[in-house]
């Protein structure tokens, strides 16, 4: 599962919520993020390694970087292999692969093949690049068949392009939020990776989306209310803010018409009481709503 979007639509926050989600429905998952350092993850707050690491009953979290995907890839196929160590160190090898485009993007994918393939995990959830990087990442194996016609380096851009295409094997997620720019740019990705890319492609995932509490007519007599009460104001207050912004969602939310497959989830707001709004807990809440995509349990 890739899950993709526009930057700031919580992608991170929902691709760990599947990957917890997946987990706790028996499968073996693994959940990588396109980090080309050792960095903290942001939900479950380990370090960031090549290697896989677990952090919940079968649920591990890894990285994927294309100079380990190179050592990985020399190791298990060429003779004497550590002679080369020195060189994937070395500046020229470095110069040669930002030199080199698709390249770093090639490796990644080529490790995501891995482990989707012959690692033991039951599922890989990729919490993929934001939607500019996403498109170069995904016409990278297309356009190095196009390039290079025979060796290793074709054979493996074919075996990647294949499994981009299984339906039954790959699909993509793309996220938006509920305002006009964000929707119109996440039903413009997946369009291209439906059409262009033939990829799956769904569902489209509404995060952040507010439900109105009120009518319009409560609204009403709220806001003609006359009361003494700060406390009560403040409340009021609140309440009109909300349905302005529940408004102003539910005519953006119209652009995502023409897609035929939309899962909502809702606003979370943080628990101030628990661990200061512990982002553990709020993957929990998110993965309620997002159980429909792994169908009933086995």
């Amino acid at each position: 599962m890739i899950v993709t979007g526009k930057g700031g639509v919580g992608k991170t926050s929902l691709a760990a919520a599947l990957a917890l989600l997946s987990a706790r429905r028996g499968s073996r998952t693994v959940l990588v993020t396109f980090d080309r350092e050792d960095t903290d993850h942001s939900i479950f707050g380990v370090r960031l390694k090549y290697q896989p690491k677990e952090v919940h009953e079968r649920l591990a979290v890894s990285r994927v970087d294309a100079f380990e995907a190179v050592r990985e890839y020399v190791r298990r196929k060429m003779p004497f292999s550590s002679l080369y160590e020195g060189f994937f160190e070395g500046r020229v090898f470095r110069v040669f692969a930002a030199a080199t485009p698709g390249f770093e993007e090639l490796m990644c994918l080529g490790k995501l093949y891995d482990l989707a393939m012959g690692s033991g995990f039951d599922r890989v959830i990729f919490d993929a690049p934001s939607s500019g990087h996403v498109k170069i990442l995904l016409g990278v194996p297309d356009a190095t068949l196009k390039v290079v016609q025979v060796g290793p380096l074709n054979h493996n851009a074919r075996k990647i392009q294949h499994l981009l295409w299984d339906a039954d094997k790959t699909r993509i997620i793309v996220a938006a939020v509920p305002e006009e720019m964000a929707i119109r740019e996440a039903l413009e990705l997946a369009c291209y990776c439906r059409d262009e890319r033939r990829m799956a492609v769904g569902p489209l995932i509404l995060n952040q989306v507010v439900r109105k509490r009120f009518s319009s007519a409560e609204m009403e007599l709220l806001t003609g209310m006359d009361t003494p009460s700060e406390v009560l104001r403040a409340a009021i207050g609140a309440a009109q803010s909300e349905y302005q912004l529940a408004s102003v969602q539910d005519q953006a939310r119209q652009g995502m018409t023409p897609w035929p497959d939309v899962l909502e989830v809702p606003r979370i707001l943080p628990d101030e009481e628990s661990d200061g709004g512990s982002s553990r807990t709020l993957i929990d809440e998110m993965a309620d709503p997002l159980r429909i995509l792994f169908g009933n349990p086995s």
